[in-house]
Parts: structure tokens; C-alpha cells; sequence
């Protein structure tokens, strides 16, 4: 079958202005995915569901880190936060008390993420470990305006019991109960002045 060009396709002038389009689309890709703590807009945060799912990076993660055996134990053991919760006893909590006791919870997993990140030798690892946490920082970045905005700091959490573990699988896992459940609770109950917030 005779096949009929166009008479673009083999013009080396195309090919090149093409080429160039998709190497500065791929390096603007990179560029605003490495952007520091992009974190979300407080009020976006707790008013639009959307705007938490996407900020969750728990699945890309868990997928990634199937193609990254090396990263599976960590070099040094992380401090993971109890996740256990009774609901109720959880909601019968000041707001201002469980914001900061998710903080506490987030900031020693970052903490712990660094420097298990500092220590390991193996690159794969050494990028994941940045991603998740780059993801997070900018949970505690926004729950910390939001806290600030709203005026719930100056309140101390308490100590909480944790766990100090090696499994990067079990790290991933508590990270996304304590943002899908601690964190999410809180958010629902604080989502209620938000037709409040958006009429005035």
C-alpha cells in the first residue's frame, strides 16, 4: 500500500522545533512538581475535599516504592504516631488540641524521614524519601497557617505514644491513617463555617 506524506513529517526543521517543545514541556513538568512546599490554601484545604485528595501523594508513593525495593527498610528505625482512636473520644477534644497533636505527629515524622533520608546510601531511596517528605511538609506548612489563621495556636500537645519501626510500607501506611482519619475528622468538623467564611 502506497503511504502519502504530509510533507512536514521528514522536514529535520520540524523535527527539531518538536523535539524542543517536548524537552522544555517536560523540564516545565519537573520544575513545578520540585517546587518547595507548595501547600494548600488553608480555607481551600478544609472547604474543597478535592484540593486533600490531591494532596495526599500516599498511593504514588506505595506504587513507587514497589519499583524501589532498596528503599523498603530504612536505615535508621522512624517514629511512627498511634493512629488508634476512638472517635468520640477523639471529637470530645478541643480543636485547637487535636490541630496541635496532629502537628506534633507530623513534624517527628518528618523529623525522622530527614534523617533517615541523610543516612541512606542508595539513590532510589535517597528520592523517595525526599518526596514523602516534601508531602509531609506541606501538611504541617498548611495546617500550621491554618492554626495560625485561625487563631488556635499557643497550645502544647500532649505526649503521644509511638512506635519506632524500619518498614518504609508500615511508615506510608500510618501516614495516610493519620491524614485520612485524625486529620480528616478534624477538618470536617472545622468545614462547617465554611459557607460561613465564603458568604462574608
Amino acid at each position: 500500500m502506497q503511504t502519502f506524506s504530509n510533507g512536514m513529517e521528514d522536514d529535520p526543521g520540524v523535527c527539531r522545533a518538536h523535539t524542543f517543545t517536548q524537552v522544555l514541556f517536560l523540564l516545565l513538568n519537573l520544575l513545578l512538581s520540585e517546587l518547595s512546599h507548595p501547600e494548600a490554601k488553608p480555607l481551600d484545604f478544609v472547604c474543597v475535599s478535592e484540593v486533600r485528595k490531591v494532596m495526599n501523594k500516599v498511593k504514588d508513593l506505595q506504587e513507587d516504592l514497589s519499583q524501589c525495593s532498596t528503599a523498603a527498610f530504612l536505615p535508621v528505625p522512624v517514629r511512627i504516631p498511634c493512629i488508634r482512636v476512638n472517635i468520640r473520644t477523639w471529637q470530645s477534644k478541643p480543636i485547637p488540641e487535636r490541630s496541635a497533636e496532629i502537628l506534633q505527629s507530623l513534624r517527628m515524622l518528618a523529623q525522622d524521614i530527614h534523617q533517615a533520608r541523610n543516612q541512606s546510601q542508595d539513590q532510589c531511596a535517597v528520592r523517595l524519601l525526599e518526596r514523602l517528605e516534601h508531602n509531609i511538609n506541606n501538611y504541617i506548612h498548611t495546617l500550621t497557617r491554618l492554626k495560625t489563621q485561625s487563631g488556635l495556636d499557643g497550645l502544647n500537645a500532649p505526649d503521644s505514644s509511638v512506635q519506632r519501626v524500619t518498614n518504609l510500607q508500615l511508615v506510608l501506611q500510618i501516614f495516610d491513617r493519620l491524614i485520612s482519619r485524625k486529620l480528616e475528622w478534624l477538618v470536617i468538623e472545622m468545614a462547617k463555617e465554611c459557607e460561613t467564611e465564603t458568604d462574608s
